[in-house]
């Protein structure tokens, strides 16, 4: 288990190998201690023999680190890997050894913090943890660099020259680890200063419907939707999905392309960041904390005699920090095969109710993403009069049939050539030409024949193109033979 604030150490323990190889040396031990279950003395004459390590004393204390966070276990005189360390070996995922150390160690998340600012010297990260902490009393100025060896490890942080920087991967941890998300509960009712404590930011004489709200970058951080009960549209919130009218008053005729309008529209174009929804009753100033929500879609239409903006949300049963968990695993899930023969379908029991969910949300998002917005078999990426792309995400191998949710399994395709490609006027060759069903006596063949043998445009990421699998599966659903 993790440790209490309290009785978190204050400094990490070195490993063997020197800065940046600590891991590759503590996965060779792991592995041996998996497969012997050694003595603590046989331990010691392995790390000798397999490092320059030669003091028993400092080999323990090593040990004890290990020990203390997590990764190992000594029940009498067997040294063993714990169910934590076991985890870790089975991938050696960077981020599950973090956590143990972060969980376990003061310091960790605030060097990346402060890295979060520019290269830093150790000198400047022991400041960092200090300042953070103005207990600690750092006698040993060793003690920021031990921290920073396990980041280097781990490749989280480079060094060159006395300074260290984040790497992407590093970078990206950072900005996970030091986001603060509001501490809301689901059904309870907050006033606007409670929420403005919450969120940290002041919402100015009133909470509006659609607020977006940016982080200190200039980047777009997450956005408040908020429903009225005596609003003039009366939004449909009832069930898991439900339709949110859009930014901007009857009496001032259609709704513009705000920039609050506009956040929704990109998050129904990919899901960015996390969509707070609020419900605001009649009799209240309060409001009423609903949860998370994705925009599924959203649509310029007409509305008793006005064009509005209406998004499809569908609520998240997710925290904030959750779903940004799962949206960037999902992302990469997506996209993460590399056999040549993939399964057409997802296993049933591989995803819980809510990861279904949010794949399913991601998916048409990645897949237009992919494409650059454009149809794969035309090219083009036309555009309603309010900006909307006609652009939509198309399974390969149907979703009905229980087809992938995979950037694999998919194509972006306007709306005339994904009902000829689902309807089987069209299907795709390995080679990405396009094949035409050979129907002369119908309407439209003419149409769809000028379209045999162009190459679809692709995606510049190879590993996002649609793989042979797919493609040959819809060939032979729908008649084609094979080219």
């Amino acid at each position: 288990m993790p440790s209490t604030e309290e009785n978190k150490r204050h400094i990490a323990v070195r490993f063997f190998g020197g800065a940046g190889n600590y891991t590759s040396v503590l996965e060779r031990l792991c592995k041996y201690v998996l497969a012997d279950s050694p003595t603590e003395a046989a331990v010691l004459e392995w790390l000798k023999s397999n490092t320059r390590a030669t003091s028993d004393d400092g080999i323990r204390r090593r040990l004890t680190f290990l020990e203390g966070i997590g990764l190992l276990e000594h029940d009498g005189d067997s040294v063993r890997l714990t169910q934590q360390g076991m985890a870790w070996l089975s991938e050696t995922e960077p981020a599950v050894l973090y956590e143990l150390l972060s969980s376990n160690v003061h310091g960790f998340d605030t060097i990346l913090e402060a890295l979060l600012d520019g290269p830093k010297t150790d000198a400047e990260l022991g400041d960092a943890i200090g300042s953070e902490h103005p207990t600690f009393d750092w006698n040993d100025t060793s003690g920021p660099a031990q921290h920073r060896g396990w980041l280097q490890s781990l490749g989280y942080v480079e060094r060159s020259d006395g300074a260290n920087w984040l790497t992407d991967s590093g970078r990206e941890l950072a900005r996970r680890r030091s986001s603060v998300y509001p501490n809301l509960e689901r059904g309870e009712r907050y006033a606007q200063t409670d929420l403005e404590n919450a969120f940290d930011t002041s919402f100015g004489s009133y909470i509006k419907g659609i607020s977006p709200r940016t982080d200190d970058e200039g980047d777009l951080a997450y956005i408040i939707v908020k429903a009225r009960e005596d609003g003039p549209y009366g939004d449909e919130l009832d069930g898991e999905r439900f339709i949110y009218i859009g930014e901007g008053v009857p009496e001032k005729g259609d709704q513009q392309l705000t920039g609050a309008n506009g956040a929704l529209l990109e998050q129904a174009d990919r899901s960015t960041v996390p969509v707070y929804f609020f419900y605001q009753p009649a009799d209240s100033d309060d409001l009423r904390y609903e949860g998370l929500v994705d925009v599924v879609d959203a649509e310029y239409v007409s509305r008793d005699g006005r064009m509005i903006y209406q998004f499809t949300m569908e609520r998240l049963g997710l925290e904030p920090a959750e779903f940004e968990a799962l949206s960037e695993s999902v992302s990469e899930g997506l996209a993460d095969d590399e056999d040549d023969e993939l399964p057409l379908t997802d296993d049933e029991e591989e995803f819980t109710a809510v990861q279904r969910r949010v794949r399913s949300s991601v998916f048409p998002k990645e897949v237009t993403a992919a494409y650059d917005g454009q149809c794969a078999i035309c090219g083009k990426s036309r555009e309603s009069p309010s900006g909307r792309i006609d652009i939509e995400a198309a399974h390969i191998y149907p979703k009905q049939a229980n087809g992938r949710d995979n950037v694999q399994n998919g194509l972006a395709l306007c709306r005339l050539h994904h009902w000829a490609f689902d309807t089987g006027w069209l299907a795709v060759s390995d080679d990405y030409r396009i094949l035409v069903a050979d129907r002369p006596d119908l309407e439209g063949y003419r149409e769809f024949a000028a379209l045999e043998g162009d190459s679809l445009t692709l995606p510049a990421d190879e590993d996002r193109r649609p793989h042979a699998t797919f493609l040959a599966a819809h060939r032979e659903r729908h008649g084609f033979e094979s080219p």
